[in-house]
């Protein structure tokens, strides 16, 4: 027993040695890293709008049921639009004292301050304005945010990625044709970066202070980029 023990310890050990020192397949042909870049314009077609309601009351429970209650209308107002229920969501609800502003009555409570937020995913982003609008006619006090996407934002990225990679073997034929050599297969590829641009918030916001809501919260082209490193042999 000892013996075969013994045997198939030192048929392990011969085994583990001979993985140690059994050399590994390294490309002899010299190689050159590129970077692959791509952009790519699109034109949005979701938006997500973030709204804020703000109540103020003598006490904290009247507080709560005054955002309570301009919430509520807002939300009606908005399904009455044909807006889904499930792309419609509540925020928490923030109740904060408002003190006295007269001097040497700093320390004096006069009332309380709550807030709520609304958030509407919008399938369609010619029905922004009138959201809007419905909202704050509504009782919404503010419109913290707008922000424009597209629903395949996933595959979108894809194909940019795929663009940048098409880039960088562009690139590196050129390069490996100027040094006399032809372009051998990619041996490493790595994703640098990638983002989804869009017109700041700020943006429309400014608009809709001078103009109309249709012209204000137009959704305006937005830039899809991708970068990539990939590392070729040259032969």
């Amino acid at each position: 027993m000892k013996k075969s023990i013994s045997v198939a310890l030192l048929a392990l050990a011969v085994f583990a040695v001979g993985a140690q020192t059994t050399p590994q397949t390294v490309s002899l042909l010299p190689t050159i890293s590129v970077t692959g870049q791509a952009t790519v314009s699109i034109e949005a077609d979701m938006a997500t709008l973030n709204l804020a309601i703000i109540q103020q009351a003598k006490t904290p429970l009247a507080t709560r049921e005054a955002v309570t209650s301009a919430a509520d209308k807002v939300i009606v107002a908005i399904q009455a639009l044909g807006i889904e229920k499930k792309h419609i969501r509540t925020g928490t609800f923030s109740i904060y004292p408002v003190y006295d502003e007269r001097p040497g009555k700093q320390n004096l409570i006069t009332g309380y301050r709550g807030e709520t937020g609304i958030s509407v995913i919008l399938e369609d982003t010619a029905l922004v304005a009138g959201t809007v609008d419905t909202a704050v006619n509504a009782g919404a006090n503010e419109i913290r945010s707008l922000n424009y996407g597209k629903k395949d934002e996933e595959s979108l990225r894809f194909a940019t990625l795929q663009q940048a990679v098409a880039n960088a073997m562009k690139k590196a034929a050129a390069m490996a044709e100027t040094l006399g050599r032809k372009l051998g297969k990619a041996l490493t590829v790595e994703e640098e970066g990638f983002s989804l641009r869009a017109p700041d918030t700020r943006t429309y916001m400014a608009k809709a202070m001078v103009a109309s809501s249709q012209e204000a919260f137009a959704p305006g082209s937005m830039e899809m980029s991708a970068s990539v490193l990939v590392v070729f042999e040259m032969e």
